[in-house]
């Protein structure tokens, strides 16, 4: 009900955030403010998509709905409308990871950095902080490859996007930001149009989206933050945990809500939570509690090792499932990476426990998908001359790697696109007559699907048309020489179509450009799966963020693993990782387990584990130290066997 004036709302875990920014754009809208001047950003889809479900099943009946959207997805539509104004044209195309990964490579190849001693991803990663922190890498750390490579990369880096009329993700808003900055014009006019701003997940954001939030309000300064400083856990990708301890500070005049209450979790699972998150000194103060009792003690297992901790889990998931007739989707394996899954994986295929892991491959990232991407790109930029390079190679179109030279030379030469160069193949020099006709041929089949796609109509069809003409199925069978590998491919084809054919059918006004838009944003900001696919979950701690589960298995808590061996030696760095634990453990809806191991195998040696300094944080009256058996006496087994045989015959009756 506080309208006008900052607005801190610091939302514990399971406190119900989300449903209050509904509830709140909802009031603003029956106390008369204009729907379309309410903007609430957030970071996934998914949470965008769910606040404009709950919104608008409150304000029914009326015709105008606010701005509920992701940053990236907010920033993208404004620079589609005024991006020219910074010079560049308004068919830019979007750059994901992998594409981000071939140029900078190509670019390596032309510098002729020789020093490979670093992955081509590590550079990337310094770009986007580099990007992120306004930092251009003026000064070389002596003796660092991957700083060296960066300072020569960088500005060829940036020229080689401008020039193709491409963005990568964080150009998304640096661009919108530097648009703010340098036309005060655009600025009004979108301070005009969104009066009241709520930001959801404010512990996550960093300090590019600080600066453009804080622009947003302006003088008004109608800001609402929705967030929870123990839940900031993205430090290591930018996110500024400053943000939100500061903005009492940053916004004075500032009304603080505290959202305490609890509904997920038992009040054991809280306690637990409470007394590790307390010792971390750079917090707000709140305690969450709920009114749903006690329940069942934190578990504590020690193991011998890591097969032993998987066995161990696995039999208790087992004996769970059997004796409360638990599905496997109530339960979740939460770990530091995915790169410990293995031995829960092969403890869960011999119980014969369905299960799934979180994080695996994108979609997105396949060669497929990727290669009909690139297609799709060059048609609707004809400038981004790496879209053109992907498509001009699947399948391979009788351009070889010389001719390629020559036409890039031409390009260059006359400050054209490379496509540019296909279609006047015939007046270079030294092309062989294949070549020219191979480029012409490209020239005018990219033309004219732009020529198609730009009617909007039946882009599905469109598409098909395209993979066919391209003979692209045929490529896939020769490239993938077992029937039923290449038959998963070409259904990942036929699941692109169908993704364009959706996307048409949904949208009002739809577009090549719209259509890849889509899809950027889906991968890049790399939704979480859904809980509640099959099986048990088996997740890190980074990727449950959100989530929650009846049952909840938290495993490998041991020194250098939580806390980091990267982390130990900084403050700031226990701090954020004592976070992680803590959202972990406020995953758990009813039961919590806890495991680590006596040795863990490392680098081909078994190595002895220390238990992480985490666990003694845990207040001693919420927990429950297990043993590997907990014996019965005769009463109690011949009655937990026979609770065991009547959920077994429930189970196959049904």
């Amino acid at each position: 009900m506080h309208t006008d004036g900052p607005l801190l709302i610091l939302a514990g875990a399971g406190s119900g955030k989300t449903r209050v920014i509904t509830m709140r754009t909802a009031y603003l809208i029956h106390t008369g403010v204009r729907a379309g001047s309410v903007l609430a950003v957030t970071f996934t889809n998914k949470a965008a998509r769910e606040m404009k479900k709950r919104v608008k099943s409150m304000v029914s009946g009326r015709n105008a709905t606010p701005v509920i959207s992701t940053f990236h997805s907010l920033c993208l539509r404004i620079l589609r409308r005024e991006i020219e104004q910074i010079g560049y044209s308004k068919d830019f195309t979007i750059y994901n990871t992998s594409e981000q990964v071939s140029l900078l490579r190509s670019i390596l190849s032309d510098i002729e950095f020789y020093d490979r001693s670093f992955k081509v991803e590590s550079i990337l990663e310094r770009i986007s902080r580099t990007k992120n922190d306004f930092d251009p890498p003026d000064t070389v750390v002596s003796g660092d490859p991957i700083e060296e490579a960066l300072a020569m990369i960088y500005p060829r880096y940036l020229e080689a996007l401008k020039s193709m009329n491409v963005l990568d993700f964080d150009d998304l808003l640096l661009l919108t930001l530097r648009l703010f900055r340098e036309h005060s014009g655009v600025l009004e006019k979108y301070r005009e149009r969104f009066r009241y701003l709520m930001v959801d997940e404010y512990q996550d954001t960093n300090r590019v989206q600080y600066d453009f939030i804080k622009l947003l309000a302006g003088q008004r300064r109608n800001l609402c933050v929705v967030g929870d400083d123990d839940q900031s856990i993205y430090g290591w990708r930018g996110a500024d945990i400053g943000n939100i301890l500061n903005f009492e500070k940053d916004f004075p005049g500032t009304v603080t809500v505290r959202l305490e209450q609890n509904y997920r979790s038992v009040g054991h699972i809280l306690k637990a939570a409470n007394g590790v998150i307390g010792n971390n000194s750079r917090r707000m103060e709140k305690s969450l509690w709920t009114d749903r009792g006690d329940g069942p003690k934190v578990n504590i297992f020690k193991a011998v090792d890591t097969d032993d901790e998987a066995d161990w889990i696995v039999n208790r998931i087992s004996m769970i499932m059997c004796e409360k007739n638990m599905p496997a989707e109530d339960i979740a394996i939460i770990y530091r990476a995915n790169i410990f899954s293995r031995p829960f994986e092969e403890a869960l295929r011999r119980q014969r426990i369905p299960y799934s892991v979180v994080g695996g491959t994108s979609y997105f990232e396949r060669k497929e998908v990727r290669d009909l991407t690139a297609w799709l790109k060059i048609i609707a930029n004809p400038t981004d001359d790496q879209s053109l390079l992907r498509a001009a190679g699947a399948p391979k179109r009788g351009i070889g790697p010389a001719a390629l030279v020559l036409l890039f030379d031409h390009a260059r030469a006359n400050s054209a696109g490379l496509l540019d160069a296909f279609g006047k193949a015939t007046g270079i020099e030294g092309l062989s007559q294949k070549a020219v006709t191979s480029a012409e041929i490209l020239f005018e089949l990219i033309s004219r699907y732009r020529d198609i796609f730009r009617e909007g109509r039946e882009m599905g069809n469109t598409l098909k048309a395209l993979i066919e003409e391209i003979d692209y199925r045929d490529y896939i069978i020769k490239l993938y020489k077992t029937p039923e590998t290449a038959f998963r491919k070409i259904e990942n084809l036929n699941g692109l179509v169908d993704s364009i054919t959706r996307y048409e059918s949904v949208e009002d006004s739809p577009s090549l450009h719209g259509f890849l838009e889509t899809m950027a944003l889906t991968d890049l900001l790399k939704e979480k799966e859904e809980k509640g696919g099959r099986g048990v979950t088996l997740i890190s701690f980074h990727s449950s963020k959100g989530l929650e589960f009846p049952v909840v298995f938290i495993a490998g808590t041991e020194e250098d693993i939580l806390p980091h061996r990267k982390s130990a030696d900084r403050d700031e760095g226990i701090e954020e990782e004592r976070r992680l634990f803590y959202v972990g453990i406020t995953r758990a809806r009813d039961e919590l387990y806890i495991t680590y191991t006596e040795q863990r195998l490392k680098y081909g040696k078994k190595t002895r584990s220390e238990p992480s300094r985490f666990l003694e944080e845990i207040p001693e009256e919420a927990i429950s130290r297990l043993d590997r058996f907990e014996e019965l006496d005769p009463e109690e087994e011949k009655a937990y066997v026979k609770k065991l045989y009547a959920n077994l015959m429930a189970k196959l009756e049904d």
